[in-house]
């Protein structure tokens, strides 16, 4: 029999994703049913998880924020597949936000989102938002990806 403690969520902080402060843990791993979890992602950015520092440019942030959901997602047993909604963050001063057009939208940043998930998430295309912000936890990060998944079995 599962104790108690295999229903309460799991916190942790996979080593190759970048380390956060000490306010919160950058993925949760929370038990739904015997065989399912519920993974929630932390708001993932363009921060390189060796060096600490946030790269350079909107798009070289939005690759990044990428790769970093991967690994963690990787960490709590999961794939893109998994993913069951997506909120993206984008800072306004960026000029990327307020696009008259989906399409223009698409052309901003959607196009990384979508090679990502054709490369890995087998196509898949979850339900997300799309929200202009002024600002993000610093002034050098201009995107952030925030991803909960669901794994069964």
């Amino acid at each position: 029999m599962a104790s108690p403690q295999d229903s309460k969520p799991h916190t942790f902080n996979p080593p190759n994703v970048p380390t956060p402060p000490p306010t919160y843990s950058q993925v949760a791993v929370t038990p739904l049913l015997p065989t399912s979890r519920l993974i929630t992602l932390a708001g993932l950015v363009g921060q390189d998880p060796k060096t600490g520092h946030v790269v350079d440019g909107f798009d070289e942030q939005v690759k990044l924020a990428y790769q970093n959901i991967l690994n963690a997602l990787k960490a709590a047993g999961a794939t893109p597949r998994d993913i069951v909604h997506v909120k993206h963050y984008i800072v306004k001063e960026t000029g990327r936000v307020g696009v008259g057009s989906e399409d223009e939208l698409t052309k901003v940043w959607g196009h990384h989102w979508m090679k990502f998930m054709d490369e890995e998430g087998q196509g898949h295309r979850p339900p997300d938002t799309v929200l202009g912000v002024a600002c993000l936890a610093t002034k050098e990060l201009l995107y952030e990806c925030e991803v909960w998944a669901i794994v069964s079995g």
